[in-house]
């Protein structure tokens, strides 16, 4: 689905919607604010999700508009912050109000904790969108990577009309490797692990 043969055209929406740290947050030598801005010059983005507004070519040579919202992992492990929600909410919003299904990468380590109760009332926010996309009678389709864990697969991900698993991907509530890979950013935590 990801493929740059099926995608016609692919505009991003919401792009000035950035992540910030209005709380100050720090655990020992560690500040939120410096995650923020190392993730900004990996990704070269200001917010853990992604929204675009997509026209996907099919093979009868027909085309369908969607709403595309992605997950970057590279981006404090894709976890779910009040930018990251604001996103998913304009877009489910923006899919209603034109008539356009929702297709979500679900790529999170789950809601991120260095803003606090705020980032768990994202999922009960993003549920609110989904089910006014619902009773507009228009498709969610959520797509799950490894990995899809934590608040988000808590809410969103498995509120979808269809869910559809990658292969081997690891889905559920929480994981010690993927809240490695969230605060860390650690390749082969897996094999740490094992021989802890």
């Amino acid at each position: 689905m990801d493929s740059s043969e099926s995608i016609e055209s692919s505009v991003e929406l919401f792009d000035n919607i950035a992540s910030t740290d209005f709380l100050g947050f720090s655990f020992g030598a560690s500040k939120y604010n410096d995650s923020i801005q190392r993730a900004v010059q990996r990704t070269q983005k200001v917010c853990g999700v992604t929204c675009y507004l997509r026209t996907l070519r099919h093979s009868s040579s027909s085309s369908t508009k969607v709403i595309w919202l992605k997950h970057d992992f590279r981006f404090l492990g894709g976890s779910l912050g009040c930018a990251e929600g604001e996103k998913l909410v304009l877009g489910f919003e923006h899919a209603r109000k034109n008539g356009l299904p929702v297709v979500v990468e679900c790529r999170s380590g789950g809601a991120r904790m260095q803003e606090g109760t705020l980032s768990l009332m994202q999922m009960a926010k993003v549920s609110v969108a989904i089910a006014a996309l619902r009773k507009a009678g228009l498709p969610f389709v959520a797509i799950l990577m490894d990995p899809t864990y934590g608040g988000v697969s808590a809410s969103y991900a498995m509120q979808a009309d269809v869910r559809i698993g990658f292969k081997g991907a690891r889905i559920g509530f929480a994981g010690p490797s993927v809240i490695l890979d969230t605060m860390y950013v650690l390749d082969g935590v897996n094999s740490v692990l094992s021989t802890a």
